[in-house]
């Protein structure tokens, strides 16, 4: 029973696997699903911030830009009346909803205080008096100051005429706010102040100087020492309900509270990060999204009774606190205010899409499990199949290693002869050398035991023997046995360490090496079949190296690539000589390396050889595939050549080649490669 248990486990251990793996995922695609639907709705809250900011923004820049306009309209006339001003103010009005008015305040000296109120009585105004308000709100006759500012053109008329005349000086933050208009030459606006129809607001003075006309002509020639330079203020004011109505009476405000403040934004973010916003005395309006309506009393934001709240929905409880509100800054004239925008107490998030695909990940697992049963006693029989093809895939690679290991055998045989050819000059030179130069250093040893009988006065023998062995031209030719011994000896050393590069026996695993000292030293073991030949003359090869860094690589097996690519090229060129295919050029096979960016270098092998049919390119790296005759070529060459740069290296080996114009081989390598670092680690070259 037990038996049967483990084996029907075994057996069906996949199928719970997926059924568990399944459920698995389908509760993590829940949760990723509801988390976005969090950050989603985190983004629309985010989206409907900074549109209400943009769009409460853009209604304060179309009032200030509104006043600057009409300023620049009164620089720009000669001379502005009341009509031209109505008109041009009444005309722009209707176009900027929220502004409820527009005027101009004329710099009024003391001492030119009863003819400027002359001048207003004679355009109409019969009882025209500078004045201003008493506590009470009744108007009175302004006192003496050394500046007025009275309310001289104002629109529309037939809302705001009867404050014709009234002081702005009067009121100590409208002053001040003129006087640093007047001293910074722009646009400012004035503490929250209340206007005259008792409800608070802004009002934004813009300076007009020198070229404004609006005082009577009469005057200005009267008292030509008149102060003109600065003229006075064009101003606008506005309601902070009606502006912030206005701006939000097209907006979708849905789940979105916000409180406004005239507070810079750092002041107010400082309180924030005190838990709690209790700055009453700066409040202005806030709205509340439940109701859909603008309060105007004091508020207190307190986020800690907001986030704790029981009256909000779990939604917002699972808001993290740190974007559980937002500020912004709105800038008006040179002031700037803050907005805090919280996330609404009625704001909920839908939730059907995570259950939704909690539901389709269930029916899916569901659905894969039923058909991994069915499917259980086919995939058994597929098993056996594939074990099969497991022992034929391991004797196939087998046969591959073999057939790799000929071609390593069949290159160390060219390898070995191509030593043996040019050891063999060099040692019989040193080899025919030696003997002359035994001889001449025997007959200076004869010689001097002569001298030593005959010493100190040479003797006609000793002459005779001098005159004999031709002593001047053993002094000559001595040394130059010497240097050719020395240059052979040379010979065997360059040739020997050539051998050793070429063949990396002691170099099996990764490295750092010098790309052009193994294409040097694959040269010089193939230097006897580059020579001329008595049935043809010495293939030229050009070098154009360019500076490249050491390079990670398998330098046995890159040199065997080398090894192929310039063998293939030499038999190519000599094929076409012997067809008298170059009669018009020499034989010439080119190399070009070159570090293309900070990862990669190239190598181009090119020969001006027969080059290559179109049909047959796309087979050359193919096993077995080749074109010459049986017995020397095994196909094998360029296929490992192929496994070496692409497999080994992972770089890349191409092959560009027309017929009759030569073929090119490009290797492209990378500079640091990360493959396994033993070659008896891999299983296939």
């Amino acid at each position: 029973m037990v038996r049967k248990l483990l084996y029907l486990f075994k057996q069906y251990r996949g199928t719970g696997v997926v059924g568990l793996t399944g459920i698995t995922l389908s509760i993590i695609a829940t949760f990723v699903v509801y988390h976005w639907e969090l950050a989603k709705d985190r983004e629309q809250f985010q989206q409907q911030s900074t549109v209400l900011v943009n769009e409460l923004q853009r209604q304060l820049d179309s009032y200030t830009q509104l006043t600057r306009s009409v300023g620049s309209f009164l620089n720009s006339s000669e001379e502005v009346t009341r009509q031209e001003f109505q008109e041009f103010t009444s005309s722009l009005l209707p176009y900027y909803n929220g502004l409820l008015g527009l005027g101009w305040s004329k710099k009024v000296e003391n001492q030119e205080r009863s003819l400027y109120e002359q001048q207003l009585k004679a355009q109409g105004l019969i009882d025209f008096k500078i004045h201003e308000h008493n506590p009470r709100g009744n108007q009175v006759v302004a006192d003496d100051r050394p500046v007025y500012f009275p309310i001289t053109y104002i629109a529309p008329l037939y809302r705001w005429q009867d404050y014709i005349g009234w002081d702005a000086a009067s009121e100590i933050k409208r002053l001040l706010t003129i006087k640093k208009a007047e001293r910074i030459g722009v646009s400012m606006s004035t503490p929250l102040v209340e206007l005259k129809n008792g409800k608070p607001g802004f009002v934004l003075y813009y300076p007009v100087f020198d070229s404004n006309n609006l005082a009577p002509q009469s005057l200005k020639h009267e008292n030509p020492d008149t102060d003109t330079k600065f003229q006075g203020v064009v101003f606008g004011f506005y309601e902070i309900q009606t502006w912030v109505e206005k701006a939000i009476s097209n907006l979708n405000l849905n789940g979105l509270d916000f409180y406004l403040y005239r507070l810079p934004e750092d002041q107010l973010d400082s309180a924030l990060n005190k838990t709690s916003v209790t700055a009453s005395d700066y409040f202005l309006i806030a709205y509340k999204a439940n109701s859909q309506s603008l309060r105007k009393f004091p508020q207190v934001a307190n986020l800690e009774a907001i986030e704790n709240s029981t009256e909000q929905a779990p939604s917002l409880c699972r808001y993290s606190y740190e974007w559980e509100f937002c500020i912004r800054s709105l800038h008006t004239a040179q002031q700037e205010l803050s907005l805090l925008v919280l996330p609404s107490s009625d704001r909920s998030i839908s939730s059907w899409r995570s259950g939704t695909v909690l539901a389709l990940g269930l029916l899916v697992t569901a659905s894969m499990v039923m058909y991994l049963l069915i499917s259980q006693q086919a995939t058994l029989k597929i098993e056996s199949k594939n074990r099969e093809l497991e022992e034929l895939l391991q004797e196939l690679q087998q046969t591959q290693l073999q057939l790799v290991q000929t071609e390593k055998m069949s290159s160390l045989g060219r390898l070995v002869a191509g030593v043996a050819h040019e050891i063999n000059n060099p040692v019989s030179f040193i080899s025919g050398n030696v003997e002359y130069a035994r001889h001449h250093f025997q007959n200076l040893f004869d010689l001097l035991r002569l001298y030593q009988t005959e010493y100190p006065s040479p003797t006609p023998e000793i002459e005779a023997a001098i005159e004999d062995i031709d002593l001047d031209f053993i002094a000559e030719d001595l040394p130059k046995l010497l240097k050719s011994m020395k240059v052979g000896s040379e010979r065997l050393r360059e040739i020997v360490l050539s051998l050793r590069n070429f063949s990396r026996l002691d170099e099996s695993t990764v490295k750092e090496v010098d790309i052009h000292r193994g294409i040097e030293s694959t040269l010089m073991i193939l230097a006897h079949r580059i020579k001329s030949q008595p049935h043809r003359p010495e293939l030229q090869v050009t070098k154009d190296y360019g500076n490249l860094p050491l390079i990670e690589c398998y330098a046995g097996q890159l040199n065997q690539v080398f090894m192929n690519i310039f063998a293939n090229a030499i038999d190519a060129l000599e094929d076409s000589i012997q067809l008298g295919q170059l009669k018009e050029r020499s034989p010439m096979i080119s190399i070009k390396t070159a570090q293309v960016d900070t990862e990669w270098i190239t190598i181009q092998i090119a020969d001006n050889g027969p080059g290559i049919r179109t049909d047959i390119q796309t087979r050359l790296f193919d096993p077995f595939f080749t074109t010459k005759p049986v017995g020397k070529g095994t196909g094998l060459g360029l296929s490992i050549s192929y496994q070496i740069i692409c497999e080994k290296h992972k770089g890349y080996l191409l092959c560009s080649s027309e017929e009759g114009n030569g073929t090119e081989f490009i290797i492209k390598l990378p500079i640091a490669m990360q493959v396994q670092r033993s070659f008896d680690e891999v299983k296939s070259c």
